[in-house]
């Protein structure tokens, strides 16, 4: 059963951040609200079905969200990571679209199994290009993402399979 928490309430809307007609959605009083935070992670972590050997974890805030959902429930981290930030040799790179722009995505290929179920974490879930690129990279690498999960989704996708805990 859900913890009941309207997260809204931790959450500040900055109107034309970063640009102009763009809504930024400010997680930082859900963070420094440490039964809250706690709170909302346990709630992520209820709305998926079935534990991950991994979570991945998106650049920048999903890597705070994968890591805690890690701690709770168990399971490793792996991370993807905007273009040129890894030192790994062996990278698999996926370009994709932003509300307001274009960006790359890499991620380090490791030797695992064929297979390995993980579940894609995110902080907010907007046009759904970053979601879309870190699933493309996890099947290059050979994992089987089972979920994908975000805090919030900001509602600019009516329909969409990514499981978000707080919806705009």
């Amino acid at each position: 059963m859900p913890t009941v928490v309207n997260y809204k309430d931790y959450i500040r809307a900055i109107q034309d951040f970063p640009i102009k007609g763009i809504t930024y959605r400010d997680i930082q009083p859900l963070l420094a609200n440490e039964t809250v935070f706690r709170n909302a992670i346990k709630d992520m972590g209820n709305l998926i079905d079935k534990k991950p050997e991994y979570w991945i974890a998106l650049e920048s805030r999903g890597f705070l969200f994968a890591s805690a959902l890690s701690m709770i429930y168990g399971g490793g981290i792996r991370l993807i990571r905007k273009k040129g930030k890894l030192g790994n040799s062996q990278l698999v790179r996926v370009d994709y679209g932003l509300e307001y722009g274009k960006d790359s995505f890499e991620m380090a290929c490791f030797p695992e199994k064929t297979g390995t179920k993980v579940v894609i974490v995110d902080d907010i879930y907007a046009t759904g290009g970053t979601m879309q690129a870190a699933e493309t990279l996890c099947k290059k690498v050979g994992y089987e993402v089972t979920d994908q999960l975000c805090l919030i989704d900001i509602g600019i996708v009516e329909q969409h399979e990514v499981k978000c805990l707080i919806n705009y």
